[in-house]
């Protein structure tokens, strides 16, 4: 594990690491972006979207990537932390509605019902996967 970055502009902080995912090592990346997330001071909601985020996104790397090494990044620009995976696989992923007696298929639809947003890109050699969460409050104001 290797940290790859971190910006300079107070409005946008970001954190990277190159990873080789295995399952067992899941709950040591889940310490590292918590960590990023109390030094980032984030609200309870943020954290456990985030936390999700990066379980899910780099389980899938471990499950369905041939090849295990990927980026991890978390990034905060203004009141929204981003968690990217970049990995080698050209395969984008599929979210759809799941079938909820199944043994698998239902993160990203989870992560995405969570989330501010859920996306993915193709990238030179592989692809992105990212997860965004706001912490602005949300429901009703008035």
């Amino acid at each position: 594990m290797t940290l790859t970055g971190q910006e300079a502009d107070p409005h946008r902080l970001c954190r990277s690491w190159t990873l080789t995912v295995r399952k067992e090592d899941l709950a040591r990346f889940r310490r590292l972006a918590s960590a990023a997330m109390r030094e980032w001071n984030q609200p309870p909601r943020v954290v456990e979207v985030v936390l999700h985020g990066v379980t899910e996104l780099l389980s899938n790397v471990a499950r369905h990537v041939p090849d295990p090494r990927c980026v991890l990044e978390l990034t905060l620009d203004g009141d929204a932390v981003e968690v990217a995976v970049h990995d080698t696989s050209p395969v984008l992923p599929r979210i759809t509605l799941p079938d909820w007696t199944a043994e698998e298929g239902r993160g990203l639809w989870l992560l995405r019902e969570m989330a501010d947003d859920l996306g993915y890109e193709r990238t030179p050699g592989g692809k992105r996967v990212w997860v965004r969460v706001s912490g602005r409050p949300t429901g009703y104001a008035g």
